[in-house]
C-alpha cells in the first residue's frame, strides 16, 4: 500500500477501496462516509495520515495472516481426517 496514494484520497474512497480500513477508521472517530481528504479527516481527528494508513495495513497483514494459517490448519485436518479413513479401510 501506497501512503501517499490514499492520503489525498476522500475517507469515503479510502473506505470503498480498503473494506478493511473501516472498522479502524470508526475507532480513530473518522466517519467512513466522509468526502473530507483522509489527511483533512485524520488531522480533524488528531491522527497522523500516515499512521492512520500504517495501523490500516497493519491490520490487513494481520488478518491476511490469520486467513493463510486458517486455511493451513483446514488442509492438515483434511489430510488427517483422509489419512485416518484410509487407516480405517485397511
Amino acid at each position: 500500500m501506497r501512503n501517499g496514494s490514499y492520503e489525498n484520497s476522500t475517507v469515503e474512497t479510502v473506505a470503498q477501496k480498503l473494506p478493511e480500513a473501516r472498522a479502524y477508521l470508526r475507532e480513530a472517530r473518522i466517519d467512513t462516509t466522509s468526502r473530507l481528504s483522509l489527511r483533512d479527516a485524520a488531522a480533524a481527528a488528531s491522527v497522523v495520515p500516515d499512521e492512520l494508513l500504517a495501523q490500516v495495513e497493519a491490520r490487513i497483514r494481520r488478518q491476511a495472516r490469520r486467513a493463510n494459517e486458517q486455511a493451513i490448519a483446514a488442509a492438515l485436518a483434511l489430510e488427517i481426517a483422509e489419512d485416518e479413513e484410509e487407516f480405517m479401510l485397511i
